[in-house]
C-alpha cells in the first residue's frame, strides 16, 4: 500500500484537522515517524533516544495528522542550504540502515520544501493518508 505524505502549515491544531491548504507539499511513501524523529535529532544535534517526535493532533487513524514540535519547525526555518544538504545525507543513510531506500535528490527536495514552509512562521503539520 502506498502512503501519501503531505506537509503543510496551519494556524493551529483545529485548522490543521481540516487538512492541507494551499501552503503544502506532497511526497510519496517513506517512514514519516522515523523521519521526523531523525530530522529532529540531526537538526537539533540530539541523540535519537532523546528526541520527542511528532504529536498526533487528530483522533483518526486515517488520515493521520501529526504536528511538528516548535523546536523542529524553528530549526528547519533557520537551516541554510548546506545544513539541509547535510541532514539529507544523514537521513538517507539512517533510512538505508533500516532497509528503506530514499533517493538523495528527493531527500534534499523534501527538506528544502519543509524549510520553506517553516519560514512562514506558522505551525507545520503532516497529513498521512
Amino acid at each position: 500500500m502506498s502512503t501519501i505524505i503531505t506537509f503543510y502549515t496551519a494556524a493551529n491544531d483545529d485548522a490543521a484537522e481540516r487538512g492541507p491548504g494551499k501552503d503544502s507539499v506532497g511526497f510519496g511513501d517513506f517512514d514519516v515517524f522515523a523521519s521526523l524523529e531523525e530530522w529532529e535529532s540531526f537538526l537539533l544535534d540530539r541523540p535519537l533516544d532523546d528526541v520527542d517526535g511528532p504529536e498526533q493532533v487528530n483522533d483518526e487513524e486515517s488520515p493521520l495528522i501529526l504536528g511538528f514540535l516548535p523546536k523542529l519547525t524553528n530549526a528547519l526555518a533557520r537551516a541554510d542550504a548546506a545544513t539541509l544538504a547535510g541532514v539529507a545525507t544523514k537521513w538517507v543513510a539512517a533510512r538505508a540502515a533500516d532497509g528503506e531506500k530514499v533517493d538523495p535528490a528527493q531527500a534534499r527536495r523534501i527538506l528544502t520544501d519543509l524549510a520553506a514552509l517553516a519560514r512562514s512562521r506558522r505551525p507545520l503539520y503532516c497529513h498521512v493518508a
